[in-house]
């Protein structure tokens, strides 16, 4: 009885497909070479758990040494066999393989019994033909994006959305974590990469969609950071927020932005965080679209100088991003004295342009900076005292 009991919950918990399912990533237009029986197959690899996504093996971790097999003879589990028969050089394929496929119900030291497995796979080399890596210019340009499409009114080309995401490599090394400073961007603008802005579309607040981005669609080969050149990237990202288009020309009691204008470089350039301190100019407008001010400013964002709205407005932007926004009453509030002009009690558009990021949060110069600037603004009796007094050093929105 415990035992049929304990067979009743294995099989009510896990489900996975009966066969090898094969996910054609990217085929080349001319196929000049196919794996055969008895090939000796080149790839590279990257080895997932199918439900958590985690990495167990990647050959990208081991000096982007490609791995190898004989095809049809053994020495990889079967789905491996199953999943890269007629493979052609550099085609990409995902194979999603059960347990049956791979290693039952016994698994291996880092594996578990019955765990369906997943394999992002990259056909280099067939026998002795000529290597084809580094990866050449011929590559996929379709952004795969993987989650719920289940609501009324999903993210399109135009609306305001914020996300939270991590990015990682294709051995799973995380690049890039989002998870603690979200990012908010209007699709379709430029502003943030290609792939992560055509990956949202179509899906919903509160969603969580799994991207796989090609180099076209990310960092090329321009990118000197963590990313080797021509890679694919990884995004896992949650949509925290969304504002349609039409909801962001009403204005309304939501913070909404538009882009006037995005440098080409700003997706692979540094973004404004709480705490850096930029040189920024404004225009400042009623609801009637009447002007009520304008200037230049040098502040520390996040630190309640300015208008909460301003701040978030502008965080997550880079140098020379110029963008309209429309600053709702309840971040409009101006806390202590104001600065440079009195702001209305009730939400204003405003058009702020990043001139330049002066210095980061992490610059130990930061504060000293600040400090000058703030003794140059008492003298000339633009900001009083108090103002000085109310800032705390690492304050947040």
């Amino acid at each position: 009885m415990i035992l049929f009991l304990l067979l009743s919950v294995l099989a009510i918990t896990h489900s996975e497909p009966d066969d090898v399912i094969i996910q054609i990533l990217y085929k080349p237009k001319e196929c000049k070479d196919v794996g055969k029986h008895g090939d000796v197959m080149h790839v590279q690899y990257l080895g997932r758990f199918y439900e958590s996504r985690k990495t167990f093996d990647s050959s990208y971790r081991r000096n982007n040494v490609p791995f190898y097999y004989t095809l049809g003879v053994g020495g990889v589990i079967e789905g491996y066999q199953i999943g890269t028969k007629e493979m052609c050089i550099n085609e990409r394929r995902r194979l999603i393989v059960p347990s049956k496929y791979a290693y039952g119900d016994r698994g291996t030291a880092n594996i578990p019994g019955y765990s369906t497995l997943m394999f992002d796979v990259h056909l280099v080399q067939i026998n002795d033909s000529p290597p084809d890596y580094p990866v050449p210019l011929e590559l996929p340009m379709e952004v795969t994006a993987v989650g719920e499409r289940t609501c009324e009114t999903p993210v399109e080309i135009g609306d305001l959305v914020e996300i939270s995401y991590i990015g990682s490599l294709p051995d799973g090394t995380v690049y890039d974590d989002g998870t603690k400073n979200s990012l908010k961007f209007i699709v379709g603008s430029g502003q943030i990469m290609k792939g992560i802005e055509e990956g949202v579309v179509g899906f919903c607040l509160g969603g969580k969609v799994e991207l796989e981005i090609p180099p076209a669609k990310a960092y090329r080969d321009n990118w000197e950071g963590p990313v080797p050149q021509w890679s694919f990237v990884y995004y896992n990202v949650t949509i925290t927020s969304h504002m349609s288009r039409d909801q962001i020309e009403d204005g309304g009691d939501e913070l909404a932005c538009k882009n006037v204008h995005v440098p080409e470089n700003c997706a692979t350039s540094y973004k404004i965080q709480l705490g850096d301190y930029v040189d920024l100019s404004y225009q400042v407008l009623d609801k009637e679209k009447v002007q009520l001010g304008e200037g230049n400013i040098r502040y520390p964002v996040g630190r309640k100088i300015m208008v909460p709205g301003w701040d978030l407005a502008i965080k997550g932007s880079c140098a020379g991003q110029e963008q309209s926004c429309w600053i709702p009453k309840s971040l409009a509030h101006k806390i202590g004295t104001s600065l440079f002009l009195a702001f209305p009690e009730k939400g204003f558009y405003t058009v702020l342009k990043v001139n330049d990021i002066l210095l980061t949060q992490n610059n130990e110069d930061s504060i000293d900076l600040i400090g000058r600037e703030f003794e140059s603004f008492v003298k000339n009796e633009i900001v009083t005292k108090t103002v000085i007094d109310m800032i705390p050093q690492h304050s947040e929105l």
